[in-house]
């Protein structure tokens, strides 16, 4: 007969112990009173396409980083190329999925027009850092019946500079997450009678 009592605890002991260890956890820096979760800095965080870095900023309670304004914008890329992480590319929550306009997914506010980091495309189809315009890049070609737009429908930071450049949503990218933000809604009820329900 074999005992297997102390044997079975120790297992379950190393186990939970491994298991408590070894379990995910995430860093976050605050700039500028916003929590911001950057994928780079997480060894645990794999690079994502623009799709499953919305839903993993989601999975940990934050959403996919939105610039509204210069000042936010600036602290973000100071910080990236202060830390050392300006060499790889991020996702933001910038889009035109479904729209003929950039708009920022987690606040479905359009892109600012009195500011723009974006990056335009030259005729060749690179980008020269010459052709950085601070105009406004709202409006784009309508897209044909059954394209999705992912191809170039993503915005992400691009390295080493930060500008904005749209990109395919299907790449692999690292990407930045931000605190959520909670909006307050006036939302009227309407009375219902269980009968009703």
């Amino acid at each position: 007969m074999v005992t297997t009592g102390p044997r079975i605890s120790a297992l379950v002991v190393i186990a939970l112990f491994a298991c408590h260890t070894t379990g995910q956890r995430i860093t976050t820096i605050q700039l500028d009173g916003t929590q911001y979760y950057i994928s780079r800095m997480n060894p645990y965080s794999a690079e994502l396409n623009y799709f499953l870095a919305y839903e993993y900023c989601r999975s940990i309670g934050l959403q996919l980083a939105s610039f509204e304004t210069l000042e936010k914008t600036t602290s973000i890329s100071d910080f990236l190329k202060n830390a050392g992480y300006h060499k790889f590319d991020y996702w933001t929550s910038g889009n035109r999925l479904g729209t003929d306009m950039l708009i920022w997914m987690s606040t479905g506010l359009p892109f600012n027009t009195t500011f723009n980091q974006m990056k335009q495309p030259s005729a060749n189809g690179g980008l020269d850092a010459d052709e950085l315009s601070m105009k406004p890049v709202l409006p784009i070609a309508r897209k044909k019946r059954g394209d999705s737009g992912s191809r170039d429908g993503c915005v992400a930071l691009k390295a080493p500079t930060m500008d904005w450049v749209t990109a395919d949503c299907t790449d692999l990218k690292d990407f930045i997450c931000e605190q959520t933000r909670c909006y307050y809604y006036n939302y009227g009820s309407i009375p219902v009678s269980s009968s009703q329900g």
